[in-house]
């Protein structure tokens, strides 16, 4: 008996041994998928497992609590050779985007929290640029046990950043305890470069995309390496879950949606709804007709849709010639033949709508029709097809026809490769404002997006001359980016910090504050001890009155100075004519006397973006603390902290719904008129066209509109304007409007100033085409924004630019010569 305690004290350890091998096992599976260390170990303990009768029960058990997947783009972008190096993630700096990754929990139901954040190689994190703040977006996770689930998050890199790294880790929330992390190094696309989406139920059709020379840009030089592509070419399985932000303001990356044989209803409505706001601000879609428009009848698209299908036709090379004869002229090369398909082409025949327009070359081929700042292009003929494809005109066509890009010519590179350039821009070859037709006014207006190479020679140790390139680049993220710094930033910073903090009280506060005193001090104080027959007592009040007195007017003073907080902010609304949302840009700017640390949400809003916005362009960047975005059933941005009598800043963007559009047309009469049928009351409201003379020069008119009331109607009458940066249209109209309303109002005449610049020369594209423009300001802030704590003072003003009608596309113009006048080249499918 005395050896029983000893026997039983060795087999509770036993047990509590096995028991803890049971425990530990799985999170040292789940650790093995990031560590090789650990993943030897258990490799060793499979070896040494139990024999091969029980072996499937065993591997049920090491199954690891929770798999999950890599991290990776949303839409899936390819890395190439780089991912030999280890586990990396292809970003575009400065633009918002989303992340996947496939999460599963084996045993027990999982509520977590997924904490994103830009790091350097020791996991420190980094700062926003010019800024002390940290930026960390997160949100929460519940995952149901045994079901897989797709896990998207925000993903924000800044145009500059000390952060090569990006870390993910997923926290427990009953516990705490950290149940994964990940640390993948960011490889950044270039300023010029974005993403061609193809949507398709066989996207393997178009794979010839990537082999393009439009896609691809061939370029080499003695002195610089080949560049990279244009374009990302993302192709979606259309038949499955279609990788679509529903958030709009993360489509900046992508320049062109192709769709070919797409079921609508696979998009769900906030897919549908950002798919059309995308165009509206930009965006070009190309429809593959002869499988899709007829499936698009009835759908979201139907009201903007160029064309419509009114049955099968046959293309013959007759028809084709006028089309490929245009498409194939050459006026620095040789003429390519026209295209002659050995059978006739399958095809629709398209019926116009009344506002849409034929594609360059005839035929009834293609017809495209504006919408908003975007466009959409349908075909009567298969893009896919083998015939079309091959034929040598045909990346011509796709380069200038059907992207709407300028013409090229091509040149024989120093090694006998080809090199591709714009014909009438030479040294804009790697500008942005040709690589994606998408434009977002408070990012870009009259913003740089060059990246330009010079060259220089200099001399060696030995005396010999030697050249070499430098690389300028104007903005890291190109255009759509997130830009703290661009004309509009720079002119809402100022602004803000010449209207934040505090402000003095005027002569008339003084005045009023001792007038009260005074008349509370003498003929009340008398009047109320006079009725109790007490007047005697009066002296003794004196001193309560003088007391109460200091604290009203302190108390006052606190309110009228912002003395316990104020906030102030400046936006920008961005809208296009008879569409009724657009993008609401907010600068705000908290003061506080005390230490307040504010969270800003976004009621209901699941397209809000924020950050905090620098000061100034100081280059200190250094971590001090890091605020959290954050989405849940709101949007949030959590833990902006402001230290004692300063000021701190933040910078967000959101989709803004009106109850109608502004409806720009014709009245009943003829005339041109413009109807406001949203909630939104103006006030010194001008409309300005933009237009060219028969000499192609530059000329404005303008119509005064005043105040334009929600609901209200106005015929408009144009007089000539001369736009200039340093006085506003209508000044003596404005000034009369002011003194009618007898009551001063923001001036935000810096921010109005800007929004009459049209595009210029750096915007080669847009600066030809006639626009009718908006301009009106909304005094205090939109409503979409609440701030903890309040502000005891709130100011503010809107700024309204509405786009409100675009004149017609420039006609695109075919390439200057061939890539067969400088190289063999071989059709697209031997390639592939």
């Amino acid at each position: 008996m005395v050896g029983l305690p000893k026997f039983l004290n060795n087999l509770a350890v036993q047990c509590g041994l096995v028991a803890f091998a049971l425990a530990v096992f799985p999170f040292i599976s789940l650790a093995a998928e990031e560590d090789p260390i650990l993943e030897d170990f258990a490799t060793e303990s499979e070896q040494s497992s139990e024999p091969e009768t029980k072996k499937p029960a065993i591997e049920k058990e090491k199954k690891p609590p929770l798999e999950i997947g890599p991290l990776a783009p949303r839409l899936g972008q390819e890395v190439g050779e780089l991912a030999e190096d280890g586990p990396v993630l292809l970003v575009k700096p400065g633009h918002w985007g989303s992340t996947a990754q496939s999460m599963k929990a084996n045993y027990a139901d999982f509520v977590g929290s997924l904490t994103i954040e830009t790091v350097d190689a020791s996991r420190r994190p980094v700062a926003l640029e010019h800024t002390h703040f940290g930026l960390q977006t997160t949100r929460s996770i519940a995952l149901a046990k045994g079901r897989a689930k797709q896990v998207e998050a925000d993903l924000f890199i800044p145009q500059q950043t000390t952060g090569d790294y990006l870390s993910a880790k997923l926290t427990d929330v009953d516990s705490g305890a950290e149940a994964y992390r990940t640390q993948l190094k960011l490889v950044r696309l270039p300023a010029y470069q974005y993403t061609i989406v193809v949507l398709a139920k066989e996207p393997d059709q178009y794979a010839f995309l990537k082999v393009s020379n439009t896609v691809r840009a061939p370029w080499e030089e003695d002195y610089e390496q080949s560049s990279a592509p244009h374009y990302q070419v993302a192709l979606v399985n259309a038949t499955k879950t279609i990788p679509l932000a529903e958030n709009p303001l993360t489509w900046t990356n992508i320049a062109y949606v192709l769709w070919d044989e797409v079921d609508p209803s696979r998009l769900t409505a906030e897919q549908q709804l950002a798919l059309v706001d995308w165009i509206h601000w930009g965006g070009r879609l190309i429809i593959n007709g002869p499988d899709s428009l007829a499936s698009l009848r009835g759908s979201f698209l139907a009201p903007h849709l160029p064309a419509e299908d009114t049955g099968p036709r046959k293309v013959t090379n007759k028809q084709l010639d006028s089309w490929s004869t245009y498409w194939g002229k050459r006026s620095q090369g040789a003429d390519i033949p026209p295209l002659a398909p050995l059978k006739p082409l399958s095809a629709i025949e398209l019926k116009p709508h009344e506002k849409s327009a034929e594609l360059a070359g005839g035929a009834n081929l293609f017809i495209e029709r504006t919408v908003g700042n975007g466009s959409i292009v349908v075909s009567a003929v298969q893009l896919a097809d083998r015939d079309l494809i091959n034929w040598p005109g045909f990346d011509g066509f796709l380069n200038s026809g059907l992207l709407r890009r300028p013409g090229r010519v091509f040149s024989e590179g120093p090694y006998g490769g080809l090199n591709a350039n714009w014909n009438e821009f030479p040294q804009k070859r790697l500008d942005a404002h040709f690589t994606t037709p998408l434009r977002l006014f408070a990012r870009d207006a009259l913003a740089s997006a060059n990246t330009e190479i010079s060259n220089s020679t200099t001399s060696d140790q030995f005396g010999q001359m030697q050249e070499y390139s430098q690389l300028k680049v104007d903005r890291p993220g190109g255009l759509g980016a997130w830009d703290d710094f661009s004309p509009v930033a720079e002119t809402a910073r100022e602004w803000l910090l010449l209207a934040a903090g505090v402000k003095v009280p005027g002569a008339g506060f003084v005045l009023a504050c001792l007038g009260v005193y005074l008349l509370v001090l003498v003929p009340l104080n008398w009047l109320v001890f006079h009725v109790i027959e007490r007047v005697e007592w009066a002296w003794f009040a004196v001193p309560l009155i003088a007391l109460l007195g200091t604290w009203a007017v302190v108390k006052q003073a606190q309110l009228d100075i912002g003395f316990v907080r104020s906030q102030t902010e400046v936006a920008l609304l961005e809208l296009h004519g008879n569409y009724p949302q657009g993008i609401l840009t907010r600068f705000t700017a908290f003061y506080s006397s005390l230490s307040t640390t504010y969270d800003v949400t976004f009621p209901e809003d699941s397209t809000a973006l924020a950050l905090p916005f620098p000061a100034n362009n100081s280059d200190q960047t250094e971590w001090q603390y890091s605020v959290s975005f954050e989405r849940k059933s709101e949007t949030q941005l959590n833990g902006l902290a402001v230290s004692s009598a300063s000021t701190n800043l933040i910078h967000s963007e959101q989709v803004f719904k009106l109850d109608g559009p502004l409806r720009f047309g014709e009245s009943s009469r003829g005339q041109r008129q413009l109807e406001n049928r949203s909630q939104l009351s103006l006030r010194d409201a001008v409309l300005v066209r933009r237009f060219f003379d028969s000499k192609n020069r530059v000329r404005y008119d303008g119509a005064w509109l005043g105040d334009m009331r929600a609901g209200e109607s106005a015929l408009l009458a144009f007089v000539p304007l001369d736009i200039s940066q340093d006085r506003l249209p209508f000044e003596s109209e404005r000034i009369t409007a002011a003194k009618l309303r007898g009551e001063a109002s923001q001036s935000v005449d810096t921010l109005v100033q800007l929004a009459f610049q049209f595009p210029s020369g750096d915007d080669p594209m847009a600066s030809r085409r006639e626009e009718y423009r908006l301009v009106g300001i909304i005094d205090g802030a939109l409503p979409g924004m609440e701030v903890e704590p309040a502000a005891s003072q709130l100011q503010g003003a809107t700024v309204v630019v509405a786009h409100l009608a675009f004149g017609e596309l420039p006609t695109p113009q075919p390439d200057a010569n061939s890539s067969g006048d400088v190289i063999t080249a071989q059709p697209i499918d031997e390639e592939l």
